[in-house]
């Protein structure tokens, strides 16, 4: 995983060949406020990258730019080598990347094996066709599955409501993995949990990532990324403003200044 040049931003040479998501100079404006101003990143498969910067910094809009859910102002994205930046944004899931969100989107009059089981409709458009009796054992297998994966096997006839919410934030991947992505974004996925629920969400990931999922992940819980990621990109007012492993960049002075508000020097000196 590696950066390009970015107008104001950091940079270092891209290894294109091998990426699962490339972008080139991504910038999604919103009138005068530059959201995200210049990315360019570049994601190696089979590993776990993260996405530090403090709130504003742009990164759930730089999340939704690849997903095509939010629009883009200028640059370029591909997935693995083909671009897709006018990819229409139900058609994206296809391509093989699955998201979840900030917060919980589960449907509470489902059960928990019918909310993974919308991921699969989504691919494979059963709801629009007839179905075989086949095609009903494979929708149950892989829902089943991706219910194993997620460590949720016994509560599948469960109501959403009758979980925790870390357990909630499972079925969400849940559903986005019976999709079979190549690629994985999450979007704050320990976001209110306590220490012992975020920790079982790193072990999740990084089980994923021992299957080969690659994975893209934004959050704010430092030490959990810092254990749970390869690679690091820290964003600040829409750039990027370092990159590397996670010792690395959560040491690095402008990605703490960014955090703290100040340089380290200011600091050593109060």
């Amino acid at each position: 995983m590696s950066l390009r040049s970015a107008p104001g931003g950091v940079e270092s040479d891209t290894k294109t060949t091998e990426s699962v998501l490339r972008t080139e100079d991504l910038a999604v404006h919103f009138g005068g406020i530059k959201a995200v101003d210049g990315i360019s990143i570049a994601l190696e498969p089979g590993r776990i990258a993260g996405i530090l910067g403090p709130n504003g910094s742009g990164k759930s809009t730089l999340l939704g730019a690849v997903t095509r859910l939010t629009k883009v102002t200028r640059g370029t994205m591909f997935f693995e080598g083909t671009e897709y930046s006018k990819v229409r944004p139900e058609k994206v899931a296809r391509l093989g990347i699955g998201r979840t969100f900030q917060t919980v989107r589960l449907l509470d009059d489902l059960t928990v094996f019918e909310n993974v089981q919308l991921g699969f409709d989504l691919i494979s458009g059963s709801r629009m066709r007839r179905r075989t009796a086949a095609d009903r054992d494979a929708e149950r297998g892989a829902v089943e599955t991706a219910l194993r994966r997620a460590g949720l096997t016994d509560r599948g006839k469960l109501r959403p409501g009758q979980l925790s919410y870390g357990l909630q934030r499972r079925v969400e991947i849940a559903r986005a993995v019976v999709m079979s992505p190549k690629l994985l974004i999450l979007d704050e996925p320990t976001a209110g949990m306590n220490k012992f629920e975020r920790e079982e969400i790193s072990k999740l990931l990084l089980d994923l990532r021992g299957e080969g999922l690659t994975q893209l992940v934004v959050e704010h819980d430092v030490q959990m990324m810092v254990e749970t990621c390869d690679h690091l990109f820290a964003m600040n007012s829409g750039k990027l403003i370092a990159e590397g492993t996670p010792q690395d960049v959560v040491r690095d002075s402008a990605v703490r200044e960014a955090y703290l508000g100040r340089r380290d020097d200011d600091a050593r000196d109060s």
